[in-house]
Order: structure tokens, then C-alpha cells, then sequence
């Protein structure tokens, strides 16, 4: 039982990089599409509501779907819309095939997200300790690699339907693998069950977290380098390096924070890590330096990072006769907070400018802190 539960997580693992890697191969040559196609900035933003609505809409169907067919066969439905989705995005020979196909990355990105943490959780719950947050650095080890290798596409003029067609195919065969060979078999708990993805009342305040962590990180992501370039006046190169440090950092603390969950315990943990990104913000928000601004990104990092995942593991456990479902109804909390992030940090710029539009995103952070109690789950193996 032990090899099967390290296969298990190799897995797991596998498939998190996997999904990391096919939203980063998108992600970074998102000018290059926009290039091919001859789109406008607000076609451009038509497409990424697409993709973001694809998401939402996947999330409210993902819990039933996961009840029905397993975490296992979830996970392979949305390795295949994914992975299919790319080569469409590269192909599509006009604008309204361009958004459907986005809508198709969408969908395949919340099937394929949901899922694996779905069967995240059933390996977590076996091992009888924490090992959620490390697979979720695998995710943001796959993207960073989906970037690095999209960046060589890039300057090597791979054209796009070469690019695409190939990463989607590699990855496929990646999560194909990983399923099929190493993924725990059996049916899931709550497997069978019908049930529409909505949060309960316990799932509510993890809904919650998990909102204010994505909306962090989107801020992070979708702002860092124009903070960077326009508010610390950080030439081109150096304005990238804010995001750089800030996914170096987030991997950093995914690797070991099941390790310090069991030893300290998750809210406590929780509360910590939220001091932590809080104080991370500050720094960017008192001192509009480039260096010490992206050291603050580092350090929001280094907070944020165990937010997210730890919120999942908890849902799976607190709903553990259909850890899908709870996953996928706080999930979709949590990607509401990416939807809502660039209106926020939007208005908020144009009202009283960048700088404190970033604190604004501090300040809802700080929210996490007061939540964390809602963590504590009874009658678990796993520290609380």
C-alpha cells in the first residue's frame, strides 16, 4: 500500500505540472496570438472574459460530474479539453473561433484543476498527514517551465499551431500516463452522488479564503510588472523580475508547507502565512523602489502561497463523503476572486492610482487572518 500511495502522489504531482504547464503555454504568448489575429485590446479582453467564463461555468459542474465518473476519469476529461484546447487557440482563423476556443481552455482548465484536487485529497487522506501544498507547487513548477519553454518558442519563431499542437500532445501523453499508471484506483467517496457545486454553510468562510488568496494572486500576476514599470519607474527588464520572484517564492513554501502544517497546525499556520503576504503588500505599497518592490512581491509570495492549497485540503475534509464537491464549491469562490480582481485593483487604480489599489489587495488579504479558526476540522488524522 505504501509504493501504491507514493505512485499515487508522483501522479498527482505530474498531472499538477501538467495543468500548470498547459495555462502557461497559453498565458505567455497571449501577444502573439493577439499579433496573429490582428485583435484589438478590448477583442483581446472579450476572449479572456471567454476563458474566465469557461472556468466559472466548468466549476459549477465539475463537483456533480467528479460524483458521478470518479476524480480519475475527471481528470483524463480535462487533460483532453485542455490539451485540445491549445492547438484551437492556435488555429482558430478569426476572432469568434478564437474566443470559443478559449472558452474550451477554460472549461478544460476547471475539469482538469478540480479534479486533481479531488484526488489530491483522497492521497492526502490515506497518507494521514499534510501533502496538499506540494502539489501545488508542481503547478506553479509547470508553469514556470511552460513559460520558459513558450519564451524559446518565441524567439526561435516557432509559429503557433507547431507550438500548441506539440505541448498539447506532450502534456496529454503526461497526464494520460499519470492516470493510467499511477493514480489510486477504486471509486471515489461520494462517487455516484448528484449535487450542485454550492458552498454549505461550514464551506462558506473556507469560500472565503480561498477568494482573497486568488484575488491576491491575480493581483500579483495581472499588475506586478506595470507597478513595477509605471509606479517605480523599473526599466522592461527589471519590471518582470517582480512576478519572477514572487512564483520563486511561492514554490519555495509550497515544497515544505505540509511539513510545517503538521508541526505547527493549519490555522496557526493560516494566520502566519497571511502576516506574512500582508506584510509583503506593505512593502510594495511604502517604499515605490524597484528592488524593494519586488522583494515585497517576494514576500507576498512567500505568504499567499500556502493559502490556497490549504483551503482545499481543509474543504476535502470537511465535506469527506464528496471531497469533489466541497473542493469544487470553494473552488469556485476562489476563481470568483480572479474574476473579480482586475475590476477591483481597475477601480481602484483610477480613483486613487496603483499604489494603493495594491494595498487595497493587502488589506482584503488581511481578511484570511480572521478566518483561519474556520479551519479547524474535528475528528482528522491530519493536524489541525
Amino acid at each position: 500500500m505504501a509504493g501504491e500511495l507514493r505512485q499515487a502522489r508522483v501522479g498527482v504531482s505530474v498531472v499538477f505540472a501538467v495543468c500548470g504547464a498547459a495555462f502557461a503555454t497559453w498565458a505567455a504568448r497571449v501577444p502573439a496570438v493577439q499579433e496573429r489575429l490582428g485583435l484589438s485590446t478590448g477583442q483581446l479582453a472579450v476572449g479572456l472574459f471567454g476563458l474566465a467564463a469557461g472556468s466559472v461555468v466548468a466549476l459549477l459542474v465539475a463537483g456533480p460530474l467528479i460524483a458521478k465518473i470518479g476524480s480519475r476519469s475527471g481528470v483524463v476529461i480535462g487533460a483532453v479539453v485542455i490539451c485540445s484546447g491549445l492547438p484551437m487557440v492556435a488555429f482558430a482563423p478569426g476572432f469568434a473561433p478564437f474566443v470559443g476556443a478559449l472558452v474550451v481552455v477554460g472549461i478544460g482548465n476547471s475539469l482538469l484543476d478540480v479534479s486533481m484536487n479531488a484526488h489530491a485529497a483522497r492521497v492526502e487522506d490515506e497518507y494521514g498527514r499534510p501533502i496538499f501544498a506540494g502539489f501545488h507547487a508542481f503547478w506553479n513548477i509547470g508553469g514556470l517551465a511552460g513559460s520558459g519553454v513558450a519564451a524559446l518558442m518565441a524567439t526561435w519563431h516557432v509559429p503557433l499551431s507547431v507550438h500548441f499542437s506539440c505541448a498539447g500532445a506532450l502534456l496529454l501523453l503526461l497526464a494520460l500516463w499519470a492516470t493510467g499508471t499511477r493514480f489510486l484506483t477504486g471509486a471515489d467517496r461520494g462517487q455516484g452522488e448528484a449535487a450542485f457545486a454550492l458552498p454549505s454553510r461550514a464551506l462558506i468562510p473556507l469560500g472565503i479564503i480561498a477568494f482573497c488568496g486568488f484575488l491576491a494572486e491575480g493581483t500579483v500576476n495581472s499588475w506586478s510588472a506595470v507597478y513595477l514599470s509605471d509606479v517605480t519607474a523599473a526599466p522592461a527588464a527589471l519590471a518582470s523580475l517582480g512576478y519572477f520572484a514572487f512564483s520563486i517564492t511561492m514554490i519555495a513554501v509550497r515544497l515544505v508547507a505540509d511539513r510545517i502544517v503538521l508541526r505547527i497546525g493549519t490555522v496557526l499556520f493560516i494566520q502566519v502565512v497571511t502576516a506574512v503576504a500582508v506584510l509583503g503588500f506593505a512593502l510594495v505599497f511604502a517604499a515605490p523602489v524597484p528592488v524593494v518592490a519586488i522583494i515585497g512581491f517576494a514576500v507576498v509570495g512567500l505568504g499567499v502561497a500556502g493559502i490556497v492549497p490549504i483551503a482545499w485540503s481543509v474543504a476535502g475534509r470537511k465535506q469527506p463523503e464528496s471531497p469533489g464537491r466541497a473542493i469544487a464549491a470553494v473552488a469556485a469562490c476562489g476563481y470568483l476572486g480572479f474574476l473579480v480582481e482586475p475590476v477591483f485593483v481597475g477601480a481602484l487604480t483610477k480613483l486613487v492610482g496603483l499604489q494603493w489599489a495594491i494595498a487595497g489587495a493587502g488589506v482584503l488579504t488581511l481578511a484570511v487572518f480572521f478566518l483561519a479558526p474556520a479551519l479547524r476540522v474535528k475528528e482528522t488524522s491530519l493536524k489541525e
